[in-house]
């Protein structure tokens, strides 16, 4: 443990081992999200950009103004969570949504199908089932389906309504869906928009996974991936247990590819790489 009045990082504002303490229980306490020492200088650089936008003169002052402020504790929250993904990222996923699953509901006439994108960051996660469901749906017989998209990050969702990639993000999809896409009046140049259908049938809101869940279930998917990660064993495990129950019998959960179940097994089959289904 580094002294607690000792600088973290040599830059703009000092940043002690007591700020930084501070900051990881404050993060815990309003997300469930556990940093650790490797993110210091992650940590360091987003939070300077609020204080440099607030006027404030270092982390002392910035840490007291963000305990008592419900407003900044968003914009808190939003700067120290990461938007990584991309279009049919991790594609065993969907290799075996397309082969295996999906067909088997069509197979079973099931006329309610509910997903869940847990942790959709910019959209991309949500889009692809969303795509890749409307490739192979009987759309008389599918009609009532619904793909419910959360995220802790309220910065995100508005991006994610609007549906507008650059060409550099369409680049992983594959020549069979990029008819979902075309260039609109809201695009730039480089840019293109999903298809509208496709955004009729996303729901994306704002949820913190460690509070109550607006969502009843039954579900048929559930896909969380790279989102444990951020999270203690136990909030792991309870989150597992949480998603499980709300999935129908024979429903699917997806994890990312660094994390494993942590949960009471029994109640879950893994049947691929990160892939398991409900008894």
């Amino acid at each position: 443990m580094l002294n607690a009045q000792k600088s973290l990082v040599d830059k703009e504002f000092v940043f002690t081992q007591q700020n930084f303490d501070q900051v990881v229980k404050l993060i815990n306490d309003l997300s469930g999200i556990c940093l650790t020492e490797r993110k210091v200088d992650m940590v360091y650089s987003r939070l300077a950009r609020r204080i440099r936008l607030h006027g404030l003169n270092d982390f002392d002052s910035y840490l007291a103004f963000v305990s008592d402020n419900q407003e900044e504790q968003v914009n808190f929250i939003n700067s120290l969570t990461t938007n990584l993904t991309h279009f049919f990222r991790e594609n065993h996923h969907f290799e075996y949504l397309k082969n295996t699953y999906f067909p088997e509901m069509f197979k079973n006439n099931q006329r309610k199908i509910r997903f869940w994108s847990a942790g959709c960051s910019t959209g991309e996660e949500p889009y692809t089932l969303a795509m890749l469901w409307h490739k192979l749906q009987d759309k008389p017989k599918y009609a009532d389906f619904k793909i419910l998209a959360t995220d802790l990050d309220t910065n995100v969702l508005d991006s994610c309504r609007e549906g507008v990639y650059s060409d550099d993000k369409l680049k992983p999809v594959g020549s069979e869906y990029r008819g979902f896409f075309k260039h609109t009046s809201v695009c730039k140049p480089d840019e293109k928009q999903i298809n509208p259908k496709l955004q009729e049938i996303i729901f994306f809101k704002q949820l913190n996974l460690m509070d109550e869940w607006p969502i009843s279930g039954p579900l048929d998917l559930v896909i969380c991936r790279n989102v444990l990660i951020y999270f203690d064993k136990p909030t792991q495990k309870r989150l597992v247990e949480r998603f499980t129950e709300l999935i129908r019998p024979g429903g699917c959960l997806m994890l990312g590819h660094s994390e494993n179940l942590s949960a009471d097994k029994a109640a879950l089959k893994a049947i691929g790489k990160t892939i398991y289904r409900k008894e």
